[in-house]
């Protein structure tokens, strides 16, 4: 599928080009092979639950280093930590993107079959095991904020079911910033390249 950033004021993605595009983005931000890997399958998470996932891997991604902790680093080392006793103890972290978090809390919401709560500002969001995300309040998406992680078994609040259609929609100018990042992890033609490139022998016989 072509993409036009400059003419096209919104772009609807499959799933698969969400993750090839935030992988390939990730790497070209400077990330590792393995934080690219699981802010690609945070970005799928956060677009099948409707929510701007491009504008939450960008805040992630282009954040300085001192504005506060990066939310895919923290996300990661919270998810492995979760499975293990008394590690989902209330903890207040103040991340670049309160938002990139929530895939990381859901997963840690089907490893543990335990609801988990988060707070930043004026917004709660509850995860149960396996549904998605019941938002309370504002969801500001983007900029740094101090959020409270817990556990929260007590709360029988259904949750939404998932919506049905698997796509996510990005508006042309987060496009354009992503395929940018994503350039920097291409490597540029160079003559060496092109000179080993094509058969090298004929095959005529």
């Amino acid at each position: 599928m072509k993409h036009d950033p400059v003419t096209d004021a919104a772009l609807a993605l499959s799933l698969s080009e969400i993750a090839a595009l935030s992988a390939r983005a990730t790497r070209g931000a400077g990330r590792s092979w393995g934080e690219a890997e699981e802010a690609a399958e945070a970005a799928c998470w956060l677009a099948r639950a409707g929510l701007d996932w491009a504008g939450a891997l960008l805040d992630v991604l282009e954040a300085s280093a001192r504005e506060a902790d990066c939310a895919l680093r923290t996300g990661i080392t919270l998810a492995d930590t979760a499975p293990l006793p008394d590690a989902m103890t209330a903890q207040v972290r103040r991340v670049t993107s309160a938002c990139f978090l929530l895939p990381f809390a859901a997963r840690i919401a089907d490893q543990t079959g335990q609801r988990i709560r988060l707070d930043w500002d004026t917004t709660q969001v509850i995860l149960a095991p396996h549904a998605c995300p019941l938002i309370v309040g504002p969801l500001r998406l983007s900029g740094p904020a101090q959020v409270t992680i817990t556990a929260d078994p007590q709360d029988s609040t259904p949750c939404p079911d998932w919506p049905q259609p698997h796509r996510g929609t990005v508006q042309a100018r987060e496009y354009a910033r992503l395929t940018h990042l994503m350039m920097a992890f291409t490597v540029p033609t160079s003559a060496s390249s092109l000179a080993g490139a094509g058969a090298q022998e004929s095959d005529n016989d």
